[in-house]
């Protein structure tokens, strides 16, 4: 650096002020600080100056604002007698040149000398260009340091991502826990708030609550962050952070990418997409509890059969009607009252489900059997994806090794883990469809039987929101045609009509798994439906 000094006679120097400087909080219990003082104070008493005061600074030279380091500098230019501001070495007083232009005017003004102990250097305002080369060297080097350090801490990290370990606080659900002697530090899934945590997803994802109403779900359960100091329960912006969070399916999001990590997921992707499509208001064709204060049975499940337009209900002298919107002229559908299309109902579904409790038992002990005979050929299958996992992990690590050895680019580092991070995604939701499906399809085909059996007396006595509820989990595809309804009936309830025999009755194919997680997600949302009702 070019500078231009005075070469003046300087001012006698018989007083000075102490710096020391550390960067981090954690560097201050450590013996830094005392041993810059303890050796600056000997220097001073060697050199006869005169301690005026002692600034210990606990703060980054390169980022943030330098409170101390300027405070420092205010007290000596208030100073009537020349002052000499004594550090340890260069690197403790500054790493960036960012502050020699306000150090060379105090040096220019003769108002300061500056004391390198360690180096064995004095600035005055006529040093020679020699002094100033090695301060300019000194600050140098300290850049240096820290650009090399920040290089190391980030590949350090970058690698640490790459074997799917989180660097930062774990979300709410998850606990920190810190490393031994033997053991690495790790996160674990917390066993009080984990649950409540997939409670409030499962909760969303039904449709019938708010942020709002989750917030007050969480001040009813007193679920706050394990880091709350006050333990104040989960706030909105929090909780919608929170279901926007996709670590808690198994990916985190490190600098705007998604990777995958290796800790215990808390739900599964399904139900993250489920909770997404609501968030975004992609999900907005879902049943709300009211439309204009008035609940009618089929509300948003019927279309016109001859131009595909929206059948809407109102009420009419004392009845209900249903008529299509219209969107095109030309159609002819009449208006038809709702109750004929329910007595048509009634006639060719409710009335035809004849369960007793024996028919019910068989049907039951039929999906256990059912289950029974696939685990084996689930347990092959699932021995296999395993298989295939620990080959790809091992692949993972051989392209990693690659990378840190310089025998790839980044690029194509980044392309290699793209493909197997989708390779492993379709191996974990293959592996977790085989390992949940028998639990799954016994509780969905449990939970249609129980409802299936009292069907056509929940029909009867139900309010229309109720109705609406249940005909939304038996009807599928309901088009009004006329004055008919064209309709099919969902898996399984279209083989509880007219049942008779019970040995065959279910006949499950892997191929029908997504429509039997959907078909349990929507009972889940009938059952809180209808317990919101009946409060």
């Amino acid at each position: 650096m070019a500078k231009k000094y005075r070469y003046a006679k300087a001012a006698p120097c018989e007083q000075a002020i102490i710096f020391a400087r550390v960067s981090t909080k954690e560097q201050e219990p450590g013996a830094s600080l005392d041993a810059q003082k303890v050796a600056m104070e000997e220097y001073c008493a060697k050199k006869g100056l005169k301690i005026l005061n002692k600034y210990r600074a606990i703060e980054s030279s390169t980022n943030g604002k330098r409170i101390v380091f300027h405070q420092m500098l205010d007290f000596v230019r208030k100073q009537k007698k020349k002052t000499a501001v004594v550090v340890h070495c260069i690197d403790r007083f500054q790493r960036r040149f960012n502050e020699c232009v306000e150090v060379e005017t105090l040096l220019l003004d003769d108002k300061i000398d500056i004391h390198f102990c360690k180096e064995d250097l004095i600035l005055t305002k006529n040093s020679s260009s020699a002094d100033i080369m090695r301060w300019d060297m000194g600050i140098l080097s300290g850049k240096m340091y820290v650009a090399n350090l920040r290089d190391n801490v980030n590949r350090g990290m970058e690698y640490k991502w790459s074997n799917g370990e989180y660097q930062s606080k774990s979300p709410v659900g998850y606990l920190n826990v810190p490393k031994t002697k033997t053991t690495p530090a790790t996160i674990v899934v917390d066993p009080e708030r984990a649950p409540l945590v997939k409670k409030m997803f499962e909760m969303y994802a039904t449709g019938c609550y708010s942020i709002k109403s989750l917030k007050k779900f969480a001040e009813e359960i007193n679920l706050c962050s394990i880091r709350s100091k006050n333990h104040k329960p989960l706030g909105r912006e929090t909780i919608w952070n929170m279901l926007k969070n996709s670590f808690y399916y198994g990916e985190m999001r490190i600098r705007g990418e998604i990777m995958p990590h290796r800790y215990e997921p808390i739900i599964s992707k399904a139900l993250f997409d489920k909770v997404q499509d609501i968030l975004s208001g992609k999900n907005a064709s879902m049943p709300t509890r009211e439309y204009g204060g008035i609940s009618f049975a089929f509300r948003k499940l019927i279309k016109c059969a001859e131009c595909g337009g929206t059948i809407s209900s109102e009420h009419h002298k004392g009845y209900v009607y249903l008529r299509c919107t219209h969107p095109r002229d030309n159609c002819n559908q009449k208006t038809v009252r709702e109750s004929l299309i329910l007595q048509q109902l009634d006639d060719e579904v409710f009335s035809k489900i004849r369960l007793n409790a024996n028919i019910i038992d068989l049907l039951k002990k039929c999906v256990i059997k059912k289950m029974t005979e696939d685990s084996e050929a689930n347990a092959v299958m699932k021995r296999q994806i395993t298989c295939e996992l620990n080959q790809l992990e091992a692949r993972e690590q051989r392209v990693k090794d690659c990378f840190f050895n310089g025998d790839i680019t980044r690029e194509e580092w980044n392309e290699e883990k793209a493909n197997i991070a989708s390779k492993r995604e379709e191996l974990q939701h293959t592996a977790e469809k085989y390992a949940d499906i028998s639990r799954d399809i016994q509780y969905t085909v449990n939970e249609v039987l129980d409802i299936a059996a009292c069907a056509s007396e929940i029909m009867k006595k139900a309010n229309p929101e109720q109705q609406n509820n249940l005909l939304g989990l038996i009807l599928n595809e309901c088009y009004l045609d006329g004055t008919k309804l064209i309709y099919k009936l969902r898996k399984p309830f279209d083989m509880l009509i007219n049942l008779k025999n019970s040995d065959n009755w279910f006949e499950f194919d892997k191929s029908d798994a997504p429509e039997y997680e959907n078909l349990a997600n929507q009972i889940q949302m009938y059952k809180i439906r209808m317990n919101m009702n009946e409060e």
